[in-house]
């Protein structure tokens, strides 16, 4: 096979953590790719003027965090029908000089969820919070057929302008989606709680009232690389508690996908980057 070199980064802010840049270089030995990968700091005000920059430097292709998706799906020029539906971006593809916008967010979620075990069919989900991570994931929870999604977050009204929004996409797939009081404390017996909230970066307090927790209850975490105040939560109620690395393996598999035409094995990536002393 020949090797291609193809330049590539993650953006966004905070970026150090991240572990994109190992994932994706894990994934491209396994074809024998020789790929570039950085990770590069970038902010609201200059991302513009950055992914200029990274076009003229012939990159191929950019992973894009937090809190830039919304902007990145503003500012591409094409956009896949996924990323139109949740205005969400986090895989560009530079090609024609042109950006190509789409999402791998929700697709993540969804087959990490199912390498677990955790059918989604006919269940009744919680969706903790209403920024941009929870709207990039939303419709293929959705698209999985839940009984009930209900969305809280700690400012309600928020959850509410994300329910009129998703409303009439429920509807089409016989979903019934509500609001769920200021904690979720007005409905219980949740089969799966996930949190989308920065809750464990910017507070020591989970998002959700013990009352909705139980031994039997899935919770899942889209953080990665720490303990979150939710997790330390369903841990002490003896609940099922995944953190948001698998998807963050997904959903770079998919994006991975996107840009070279091949399907990575997904099954290994956490040991060997346990392997590497990165987890």
């Amino acid at each position: 096979m020949t090797l291609i070199s193809k330049h590539f980064a993650v953006i966004g802010q905070p970026i150090k953590h991240s572990l994109s840049p190992h994932i994706h270089l894990l994934f491209a030995k396994q074809f024998e790719l020789l790929i570039d990968y950085k990770k590069v700091e970038v902010n609201r005000e200059t991302l513009l003027n950055r992914l200029d920059k990274f076009k003229s430097k012939k990159y191929s292709g950019l992973n894009v965090t937090l809190p830039l998706k919304h902007d990145a799906y503003l500012l591409c020029q094409e956009l896949s029908e996924k990323s139109k539906l949740c205005e969400s971006v986090n895989t560009i593809s530079i090609k024609d000089n042109q950006f190509h916008g789409d999402t791998t967010d929700g697709i993540g979620l969804i087959r990490d969820l199912t390498r677990k075990g955790i059918n989604l069919n006919q269940a009744r989900i919680l969706l903790v919070g209403a920024g941009g991570a929870a709207n990039a994931v939303i419709a293929d929870l959705i698209e999985c057929s839940p009984s009930e999604l209900h969305l809280t977050n700690r400012t309600i009204e928020k959850s509410m302008v994300m329910e009129t929004h998703w409303k009439n996409f429920a509807e089409k797939n016989s979903v019934s989606l509500n609001i769920s009081g200021n904690h979720g404390v007005d409905s219980s017996n949740y089969d799966v709680i996930i949190n989308a909230t920065s809750a464990g970066f910017s507070s020591n307090i989970s998002p959700i009232e013990d009352i909705l927790v139980n031994k039997k209850t899935y919770c899942y975490d889209m953080t990665y690389g720490m303990e979150t105040p939710f997790m330390k939560q369903a841990i002490k109620l003896n609940a099922t508690v995944f953190d948001g690395l698998g998807m963050l393996i997904e959903q770079a598999a998919e994006s991975f996908h996107i840009w070279h035409k091949e399907k990575p094995e997904t099954n290994k990536i956490k040991s060997e980057l346990k392997l590497l002393k990165l987890i």
